[in-house]
């Protein structure tokens, strides 16, 4: 059993393979009492192994499970998932969301090619997005990160969230409100309890109503990084 820090929020994690433990060396706290505690069944990991269609360890098992409940429980913390990658740079922040195998991964190394030094991978696939007492929003590190392992325990404004989509060209246009909260569900874990839901709901809202949202059709090439920044830096 150890404690972690994340998005500010102190989470107890009663584990039971120490695959979790390394994972998350970056993130251990001692100096707080936790806001909760989060544990996973023998059996929980044994039915995810069967259902979610390749191969996992139990540890690896266990370490999704257990981030999954983490995340069902921080909306009513202000905090929530978001499935994307996001790229501190200049001091601001950009969270690019895309579905499986549209080229989230690759947009973001384009990025720190194209800007060396200057564009910071916070969380390539799993950050939490926190909204702060003044109505700010900020996007966190996790050490759930995906399978090219980029994270930092570090947070960053989130300035704008920018849905990719591939195309033939490279372009920049506004999203729809309907479309980006739909968007945002989509990418996201929601609680299991109503109380939860609402919570989310109301993020999701917030976010919408006060964070520019913008889908991206690109190509998979340092144009791509180039058009998103020259739009993104304005914002």
């Amino acid at each position: 059993m150890f404690r972690i820090r994340l998005a500010g929020i102190t989470v107890e994690i009663d584990n039971r393979h120490n695959y979790v433990f390394e994972q998350c060396v970056d993130y251990l706290c001692f100096d707080s009492t936790p806001a909760f505690r989060v544990a996973v069944s023998t059996a929980d990991t044994e039915s995810y192994r069967a259902s979610c269609g390749r191969p996992v360890t139990l540890p690896e098992a266990e370490s999704y499970l257990i981030y999954r409940r983490i995340c069902e429980k921080m909306p009513r913390y202000g905090v929530y998932l978001l499935h994307a990658a996001v790229v501190e740079m200049d001091g601001r922040g950009y969270a690019f969301s895309a579905r499986r195998g549209t080229g989230k991964s690759t947009h973001t190394e384009l990025w720190q090619t194209h800007f060396k030094g200057r564009a910071i991978v916070i969380n390539g696939d799993k950050p939490l997005i926190r909204r702060a007492p003044d109505g700010r929003f900020w996007a966190y590190g996790t050490p759930w990160c995906g399978k090219e392992g980029k994270q930092v325990n570090r947070k960053c404004p989130l300035t704008a969230v920018c849905f990719l989509e591939q195309g033939t060209d490279n372009r920049v246009t506004v999203a729809s409100a309907a479309d980006t909260a739909a968007r945002l569900l989509e990418a996201t874990v929601l609680p299991p309890d109503k109380v939860g839901q609402d919570q989310m709901a109301a993020l999701v809202g917030a976010t919408v109503r006060d964070v520019p949202a913008f889908t991206l059709t690109c190509r998979p090439d340092i144009e791509a990084a180039e058009v998103a920044y020259e739009f993104l830096s304005q914002v």
